[in-house]
């Protein structure tokens, strides 16, 4: 059985037995045969203690350019941001860099900002020869980051679609790596 105790649940974890296999909470103690602890989600320590995160936990951004809202000058990526509906992921951060970079170059050269395009991309492998995948585009809204268009693989793609989908994946896998890598 699979079972979720988020921290408003519970008071929060308090302490962890590994030897006993428990979680003590503010309220209760837990024992599992497998525990798995997420800790709070939110924006880095240095984020945190430069004043870059609100009370959210978050650092709020300019969604055209990546910069702070709460410190001019300093722009932020990534897993950091408080991106609206952008997921955070490695293909996403990417996205959001370019957009910042340009933004960046455009702002030092005096010249117009180009609309930015932001992107995530996501596969999943269900065997060798067998993947899934989604593609979602983003676009700036007031203050934040919305969906624009999405695509999903269906249910009962063919054969063919999913091992199609596979050579999809590692040629984006390759030319992500080769992207951020060299």
């Amino acid at each position: 059985m699979i079972e979720w105790l988020p921290g408003e649940f519970t008071g929060g974890i308090k302490a962890v037995d590994l030897g006993g296999r428990s979680v003590k909470t503010e309220g209760d103690t837990y024992r599992a045969d497998v525990v798995n602890v997420i800790p709070p989600q939110m924006a880095g320590q240095l984020a945190q203690q430069t004043g870059l995160a609100d009370r959210s936990g978050w650092c709020p951004v300019d969604p055209t350019t990546f910069e702070s809202t709460l410190v001019p000058g300093i722009y932020v990526v990534g897993d950091a941001t408080s991106s609206g509906q952008m997921a955070k992921s490695a293909f996403g951060s990417n996205s959001q860099a370019k957009v910042c970079a340009f933004a960046i170059v455009a702002a030092l050269a005096g010249s117009e900002r180009a609309p930015p395009h932001l992107f995530n991309s996501c596969f999943t492998y269900l065997a060798p020869d067998d993947g899934i995948t989604s593609a979602i585009s983003y676009k700036a809204a007031t203050g934040t980051i919305k969906v624009d268009d999405l695509f999903l693989s269906a249910v009962g793609e063919s054969a063919e679609r999913r091992r199609q989908i596979v050579q999809q994946a590692d040629g984006w896998y390759a030319a992500f790596t080769h992207d951020v890598f060299g």
